[in-house]
């Protein structure tokens, strides 16, 4: 069985077992390590609870201690009284976060297996915790909203592409900056990659959603890339499917790319093996068009702002920027030369 399968088998076998009375209920994970782990629950909400054994010396160098949207950790002695053993506890801490929250432990327990070292364990820890707290704290974790379900299609379709024309998977990996908030979606380097799409009739309508987005100072080149889409319930391929098809390439290029890979898509709000409202919509392609964005492209620039104005978004029609567009086959040698 997988660590995620495990895990829910031994959460069932606590529920079974466990007495009604008010208490906490918990049974070590048959899975072998050095640092146990334990699937618990909280008699009468039978609330979840992950529980991590760990060197006391080790956990008193760190604070563990936190509480975010869908969990919180708390740090114990040990229960059978070893002065060198302490517990951390994670529990949820509202049923609406439960699937999340089931593949929340999983994912932690994946990184904290591997370790024969306490001290890296709890590293590995603290790391996975700093990015699952990022994705709870989004404000939308039971699923990515539309526009942003369609941006991130948009995106992923423009790393397949890239995969395609043979570009290095880790070097595209790293390059997929989006999900960490950065003024463009991509960056090899020196050149820059924004993404649009369009799943609307006007295709050549797009939304800035900031002055910086078109802005290539510091930038040898910065380009836009444009997909337009049909978006129709039972029709087309789906996000879950291109992030699977995206994972299998992946993961037969090199651990660590499939690695920074998932990792950017938890970032960007997106946990495989959830439900979202989109998840039986597919993307049919309709459009793909590359323009170089340099002197005289259609834009704002926050250098040219008069003062006072900030946090500016606007439409731009891309029809007014036929002069810079590029043919695809100049674009993809020129993103293959950026990262060697």
């Amino acid at each position: 069985m997988t660590v995620s399968e495990t895990l829910e088998q031994t959460w069932k076998v606590v529920l079974t077992e466990a007495s009604p009375a008010e208490g906490y209920y918990h049974r070590r994970i048959p899975m072998p390590s050095p640092w146990p782990a334990h699937a618990g629950i909280h008699r009468p909400t039978d609330t979840r609870i992950l529980i991590l054994e760990t060197e006391t010396v080790v956990i008193r160098a760190v604070q563990v201690k936190d509480e975010s949207k869908g969990f919180s950790i708390d740090v114990s002695p040990d229960e059978g009284g070893r002065p060198d053993r302490a517990s951390i506890r994670i529990e949820e801490t509202s049923s609406v976060y439960r699937e999340i929250f089931t593949i929340f432990c999983a994912d932690i327990l994946e990184h904290w297996y591997p370790h024969t070292s306490a001290s890296d364990s709890i590293k590995s820890l603290l790391r996975r915790l700093a990015r699952w707290k990022k994705f709870f704290q989004r404000g939308a974790p039971l699923g990515l909203s539309r526009e942003n379900y369609i941006g991130l299609y948009g995106e992923l379709s423009f790393m397949e592409a890239a995969l395609n024309a043979d570009a290095s998977g880790l070097a595209l990996a790293n390059a997929w900056q989006a999900p960490l908030g950065t003024n463009q979606d991509y960056l090899f380097g020196p050149l820059a990659v924004e993404i649009k799409v369009t799943t609307g009739n006007e295709i050549d309508k797009i939304r800035i959603t900031n002055a910086r987005q078109l802005d290539s100072t510091g930038l040898q080149s910065l380009f836009l890339a444009r997909y337009a889409f049909d978006f129709r319930q039972g029709s087309g391929r789906t996000l879950p499917q291109l992030v699977s098809a995206l994972k299998v390439a992946f993961s037969t290029i090199s651990p660590d790319a499939l690695s920074i890979f998932s990792d950017r898509l938890l970032d960007a709000g997106f946990v495989e093996a959830t439900t979202n409202e989109f998840d039986g919509w597919g993307f049919t392609p309709r459009q793909f068009d590359v323009f170089n964005i340099r002197d005289g492209f259609p834009r704002l620039l926050e250098s040219s702002l008069p003062s006072g104005i900030s946090e500016i978004s606007y439409s731009l029609n891309l029809s007014a920027a036929s002069a810079f567009q590029i043919i695809e086959a100049d674009f993809w040698p020129l993103i293959l030369s950026s990262h060697g």
